[in-house]
C-alpha cells in the first residue's frame, strides 16, 4: 500500500448533513412538526425497522396540506453550523472537492444549501418526490450489497468519486455515518460517531464545529499531508469487489 503523503490536490472531503453541517437534525425535526416522529423512531434505532422502511412510513405521517413549499419554509429558518461556509470557501479555494452525502432528503437539503450560496455543491442523497397527494421518498443512491444504515449509501457514494491513489476525509456525527467513515483515510467526528470510533478503536479527530475542521485541515495539510489508512484502503478494495 501506498504510504507516502499525499498532496493537497488528491485529498477529497465529504461531509454528512443533518447533525453536521446543520445545529440540528432536519429530518427529525419535519416529522417532529409536520407528521409523527415517534414511535418509528424508536423502532428504527431499536432495529425493528429497517431504514427504507422507516422512510416509506414516516412519510405517510405527514399531515394532510404539508408539501414542498412547507418543507423548504421550515428548512429555511432551520439553523446551521456558523464555520460550514468558511470551511466550504476554503477547500474550494484550495481546490480540495467537498461533496454533501446525507440519508436525508433534497428538498430542505438544496434550500438550505442555496441559503449559504453553496447550491454548487455535489449532493448525494435522497429524494422527496411530490405528486399531487402525500410526499413519497425515493433512493436513487441505494445499495443492496451494504448493510449500513442509510437508504442512500454513503460509502458508495464516497468510494464511487474519488480516484484510486486519492485519500479521503469524512465529517459526520450519527449512526448513518459509521460506515462511510469507517472506509475514510481521515475522520472527523462527534456525537454517536465520536462515541462509535471509540468503541471500535477507529482513529479519529472529535471535533465540535466546523472551525475544529478548518484549523485541523489547516494545520496538519502543510505540515505532513493526508496519508492513507491501511485499514480503509483494504475496505475500499472490498467493496469495490462486492459491488
Amino acid at each position: 500500500m501506498n504510504k507516502k503523503s499525499l498532496n493537497i490536490e488528491k485529498l477529497y472531503v465529504f461531509v454528512d448533513f443533518d447533525g453536521t453541517i446543520t445545529k440540528k437534525d432536519v429530518g427529525d425535526e419535519i416529522f417532529r412538526v409536520f407528521g409523527e416522529l415517534e414511535p418509528l423512531h424508536s423502532k428504527l434505532r431499536s432495529g425493528e425497522l429497517k431504514i427504507e422502511d422507516y422512510w416509506k412510513e414516516i412519510f405517510k405521517t405527514l399531515k394532510p396540506g404539508v408539501g414542498k413549499k412547507e418543507i423548504q419554509e421550515f428548512a429555511e429558518e432551520i439553523e446551521v453550523d456558523p464555520y460550514f461556509k468558511k470551511f466550504a470557501e476554503y477547500c474550494l479555494d484550495k481546490g480540495i472537492p467537498l461533496t454533501i452525502v446525507s440519508d436525508g432528503f433534497d428538498v430542505y437539503i438544496n434550500t438550505i444549501l442555496k441559503r449559504l450560496g453553496l447550491e454548487n455543491l455535489p449532493v448525494y442523497c435522497n429524494r422527496a418526490l411530490f405528486n399531487g397527494g402525500k410526499p413519497e421518498p425515493f433512493y436513487p443512491y441505494a445499495s443492496e450489497s451494504c448493510d449500513c444504515l442509510c437508504a442512500s449509501c454513503k460509502r458508495n457514494s464516497v468510494i464511487s468519486n474519488v480516484p484510486e491513489e486519492a485519500a479521503i476525509a469524512f465529517v459526520g456525527d450519527g449512526y448513518s455515518d459509521y460506515c462511510a467513515a469507517e472506509h475514510s483515510d481521515i475522520i472527523f467526528a462527534k456525537k454517536d460517531l465520536a462515541a462509535y470510533c471509540n468503541e471500535n478503536k477507529l482513529p479519529h479527530y472529535p471535533f465540535t464545529s466546523f472551525f475544529d475542521v478548518y484549523r485541523t485541515l489547516k494545520d496538519i495539510l502543510p505540515k505532513k499531508g493526508i496519508k492513507k489508512r491501511r485499514q480503509a484502503e483494504l475496505l475500499r478494495y472490498k467493496a469495490f469487489e462486492i459491488e
